[in-house]
Formats: structure tokens, C-alpha cells, sequence
């Protein structure tokens, strides 16, 4: 397993891979980035259903097992009584990463899982020479938007009506050719 520092900086250059990572200061949180499994699928959904305002279905999830450039990457936990803390699923098309789907358990938000998540795609994406990742996030989820921004992301654009009437998303991407990552130890 790699180790990771507990995150406080805003540079949006991912560091090493984040197979381990030290949760927040009073827990020793501890997790594996690994791929998504049918078996996962019921944690999945539990987890959808409580992060989502329109929530992904069963389908869609296998569908996106089933998808060659389609990706669900899940953290589990090594040594909590709730295995499945978070997962991200992601496109490979042409030379972009699409960014889908990112949600984290409730109860374990805000130790750096969804940074760990979204780390690894850009960190797949990187290696097989993509130029961009692209997402889209509610306009009024000003949360997650600062949260992408940490990373390196910036607005581009805006898609009216992208989550239903009045329901704009705002389009954000990063630039991965000149994005530098460490290798991993």
C-alpha cells in the first residue's frame, strides 16, 4: 500500500496514489482504492440514494460495469464496519476523462475519500496520455465546486437546464497534459 500526508494544501497537483490514506486527525481511517464489483452494488446504491438528488439506478450502475471506456472505482475500508466508504465512475473517451459520478458515505465525508477518488481517475486518465477531465456539477452545489477547484479545476461553461428546469450544471475541466503527478513509491 502507498502512503499519503493528510491533505491541507490547494495545489492542484494529485500526489503520489492514495491506496492508503490516514483519515482526519481523530480516526485512523484507513482505506484501498480498488474496481467496483456486483457484490458492491447494494452499498453503492445506499450511498447513492443518500448523496444524489437524482439518484443513479441499479442499471446504471451495471451498465457502467459493462462499458469498455466506462470505469467505477470504489474505496474500501480496511477496518470499518461500513466497507464501502465512496466510488467514482468515469469515461475514457478519446482524449478525455468524463467525470460521472462521484459520491461519499455521510459518514465518512470530509477525510479526503472523494480527493482520493477523484485522484486516482486523473491519475488513470494521466497514464493513458488524456488531455482533459471534464465534469459537471450542479450550479447550486457550491461545495462541490470549491471542492473541484482545489484540485485544479476551472469553469468553462454552462449547461442551462442540465438537471431539469431551471437546474443549470456548470461545466469544469482540467488540464491533464501539463498536470504533473508523482509516481507512486
Amino acid at each position: 500500500m502507498i502512503s499519503s500526508r493528510r491533505e491541507t494544501s490547494r495545489v492542484p497537483e494529485p500526489p503520489d496514489g492514495c491506496l492508503r490514506v490516514a483519515g482526519a486527525e481523530e480516526t485512523d481511517l484507513e482505506w484501498i482504492v480498488d474496481r467496483m464489483t456486483k457484490d458492491d452494488l447494494p452499498s453503492i446504491l445506499e450511498i447513492e440514494r443518500d448523496s444524489q438528488e437524482d439518484p443513479w439506478t441499479e442499471k446504471l450502475f451495471l451498465e457502467e460495469l459493462s462499458r469498455p471506456r466506462g470505469h467505477v472505482l470504489v474505496a474500501r475500508a480496511t477496518r470499518e464496519k461500513t466497507n464501502l466508504l465512496g466510488y467514482i465512475c468515469f469515461w475514457e473517451v478519446a482524449d478525455e476523462l468524463q467525470i460521472l459520478n462521484v459520491s461519499v458515505h455521510a459518514s465518512y465525508r470530509r477525510r479526503g475519500i472523494g480527493r482520493c477518488l477523484l485522484r486516482e481517475a486523473l491519475i488513470y486518465g494521466k497514464t493513458r496520455k488524456v488531455k482533459v477531465a471534464l465534469l459537471e456539477v450542479r450550479q447550486t452545489n457550491v461545495a462541490a465546486r470549491e471542492f473541484y477547484e482545489t484540485l485544479g479545476f476551472r469553469t468553462v461553461g454552462e449547461r442551462p437546464d442540465y438537471y431539469g428546469p431551471g437546474k443549470s450544471a456548470i461545466l469544469m475541466e482540467l488540464d491533464l497534459v501539463d498536470l504533473s503527478l508523482s509516481s507512486r513509491e
